[in-house]
């Protein structure tokens, strides 16, 4: 009961913080972002390649940031904004190419493994958050879809899915698969059950036409139960995955910044893998007006 009570907590103040900085503002979303890229690439860190030089997991969570960097809302306000971006961008390059020539001169057993650790956090950890933060950029004052619908409803909007997915997953998976007959992936995650992957779906794509009818006056519909759909099995693959991590590096969870959830990555790992599904479905049917 305890547990459950800290679980909670925890839970909510993480809802809230997250769901104030959407709606606060483009800045409150950026700071937070950059806070979470930092946690989770040094809990990524600590669990892969804990005895790597510190100037190197530096360097890398540089060249994660210098994408939020490119975002960053002032610097679109700036008069010098082109020069930043591309001052931002060399420094970037220059910094990612360090990574491997540091390494040449060091004497580790398995340099190309350290490389390839450093640099995989960067895609895995910080895209997301920086295509988080250029979907706010790109449509701050609405438009997206040809509504008048901003960047950040469209954020929250995914946030939801994802929140209810795990809702619905966990529901669904505690009523119908407590007996375990019909294990997801009991390799990597033995408590998932293909009843709380269904549950997760089915719950997904109501939330995704209720986001529909309240944000969009039910418009486009057909296009939210896709986005449901694909949130829902990315986010379930960003799991697994987180899982595969884990158990990888022989550890139960990425960290302990959140009590009774564990790390970053732990309460992250659906968004982690979904969310450019999710940008990148946005995108290619805005560009081509598909609607």
């Amino acid at each position: 009961m305890k547990n459950l009570i800290i679980r909670t907590a925890s839970g909510v103040l993480f809802l809230a913080i997250m769901t104030g900085a959407i709606l606060w503002s483009v800045h409150a979303f950026w700071i937070l972002s950059c806070i979470i890229v930092i946690a989770g690439m040094i809990e990524f860190f600590n669990m892969t390649i804990p005895n790597v030089h510190k100037l190197q997991k530096v360097i890398s969570i540089f060249v994660g940031l210098s994408g939020l960097l490119i975002f960053n809302p002032s610097v679109h306000h700036n008069p010098f904004s082109i020069f930043i971006i591309i001052g931002v961008i060399i420094l970037a390059v220059a910094c990612f190419y360090m990574i491997p020539i540091i390494e040449l001169y060091k004497k580790s057993e398995k340099p190309f493994q350290n490389i390839s650790l450093l640099i995989l956090p960067i895609i895995y950890v910080a895209l997301p958050f920086v295509l988080m933060n250029c979907m706010n950029i790109l449509f701050k004052n609405g438009d997206l879809f040809h509504y008048e619908l901003t960047g950040k409803n469209y954020i929250l909007a995914f946030f939801i899915l994802i929140w209810t997915n795990d809702v619905g997953a966990y529901c669904f998976g505690m009523l119908l698969g407590q007996h375990g007959k019909h294990k997801l992936f009991p390799r990597i995650s033995p408590k998932k059950t293909w009843e709380g992957f269904i549950g997760g779906i089915i719950m997904t794509v109501i939330a995704g036409m209720l986001i529909s009818k309240f944000m969009l006056d039910g418009k486009n519909m057909h296009h939210w139960i896709i986005i449901a759909i694909i949130t829902s099995v990315f986010g379930t693959f960003g799991d697994l995955i987180e899982s595969m991590l884990k158990r990888s590096a022989g550890v139960k969870d990425s960290g302990k910044i959140m009590p009774g959830h564990g790390g970053i990555l732990d309460r992250f790992d659906a968004v982690l893998l979904s969310f450019p599904i999710f940008f990148i479905y946005f995108l290619i049917f805005n560009l081509f007006i598909f609607f």
